[in-house]
């Protein structure tokens, strides 16, 4: 491809040189430059960076990725830059298509996507979300000491959107809950700093609750985003529909099951993915309201948008299934586990019935 738009791909790094490596194998044969900036790496990491790319800069910590990612950047040769994390995994990559898509977007902010499985009360979950990535270092910068975010140079600059053909596997909380946890704290501190001097910012009260509930803490969680959802926010934004939904869940896993019933009277404002119909299915559920926990959960199988595995299809047949099953109606049950495909748990509640 001779008209071929040269891209720098940027990665901030400290003491995750295994990790680190294999995100550096699978980005090596896209054939981009790979800018990586270590803020104190004690593992080894600066050694073994050095036989992916000769382009290794350092950084002293000082509390703040956005500072880091921004110097990261300043290191690049190209004016298109992908930022991509050290615990990031690339699985698939369309060069020609996302070629394309630079070129029909030249002011646009390219998503990636990102999957996350991780295991929450003992069921495993996967998440999959798109996340902006890729932009021109000349129209746009870094904000926010963390969960850094995009910002236009220019204020006037209409911030847009475009979807690439890039997926990757996020795997931060693929560990153990004590991992998990040492991370959590980690921005939990980083976090309450922030709202120290922006207290009515609710992306960050957003994410506060996010840290707590990746450490199994609902108790923090619930009141961290409960704060947030006092404030009059704009339910079109991404986060704040991840928010509504993880309170919910927060509140079902502290046994608020009534308090959760709440979330009826923002219902036609977030029922427009099946995520959103998942959880009232529970919460229904969970306060024995089984006709409507059915229908909730047949809702979620017609929506195409699910951020959860499952959430549209298995999952919901699932808990279609127990309900039948908890109530004597086992054929119902039967069929409706039938549904669920391989799913396990499905199995065995079908060979349990026979």
């Amino acid at each position: 491809m001779t008209d071929k738009i040269p891209v720098s791909i940027c990665i901030i790094t400290k003491n995750e040189c295994a990790l680190l490596e294999e995100c550096l194998k699978r980005l090596t044969p896209l054939g981009h430059e790979i800018v990586v900036v270590d803020t104190g790496s004690s593992d080894g990491t600066p050694e073994m960076v050095l036989k992916y790319t000769d382009k290794l800069f350092r950084f002293e910590w000082c509390n703040d990725f956005s500072a880091a990612r921004n110097e990261c950047i300043r290191h690049a040769c190209n004016d298109w830059i992908l930022t991509v994390d050290s615990d990031e995994h690339l699985t698939d990559w369309d060069e020609a298509n996302n070629q394309k898509l630079i070129k029909q977007n030249p002011r646009g902010i390219g998503r990636i996507f990102r999957t996350d499985t991780y295991t929450q009360q003992g069921e495993t979950r996967t998440v999959r979300e798109a996340m902006g990535r890729l932009f021109r270092k000349s129209l746009y910068h870094y904000e926010g000491s963390i969960h850094e975010q995009i910002i236009p140079n220019e204020s006037a600059l209409p911030v847009s959107y475009f979807t690439l053909n890039a997926e990757f596997d996020h795997m931060a909380y693929s560990g153990d809950l004590e991992t998990r946890a040492k991370r959590s704290l980690r921005n939990i501190t980083l976090l309450k700093n922030e709202l120290q001097n922006n207290p009515d910012d609710t992306y960050f009260m957003f994410q506060l609750g996010q840290a707590y509930f990746m450490m199994e803490d609902y108790e923090n969680a619930v009141e961290a985003y409960g704060k947030a959802l006092t404030y009059d926010l704009d339910p079109r934004l991404e986060y704040v529909q991840s928010m509504v939904e993880s309170y919910g869940y927060a509140l079902l896993y502290t046994k608020r099951y009534q308090e959760a019933l709440g979330l009826e009277g923002v219902y036609d404002t977030f029922a427009i993915n099946a995520d959103f119909c998942f959880l009232m299915g529970l919460i229904y559920m969970n306060n024995a309201m089984f006709e409507q926990a059915i229908r909730e959960f047949i809702n979620a199988t017609k929506q195409k948008v699910s951020k959860v595995t499952g959430a549209n299809s298995y999952r919901a047949f699932y808990n279609i299934g127990v309900i039948y099953e908890c109530t004597g109606h086992v054929q119902e049950a039967v069929s409706y586990y039938k549904k669920c495909g391989d799913f396990t748990p499905a199995l065995n509640r079908i060979a349990q019935l026979k």
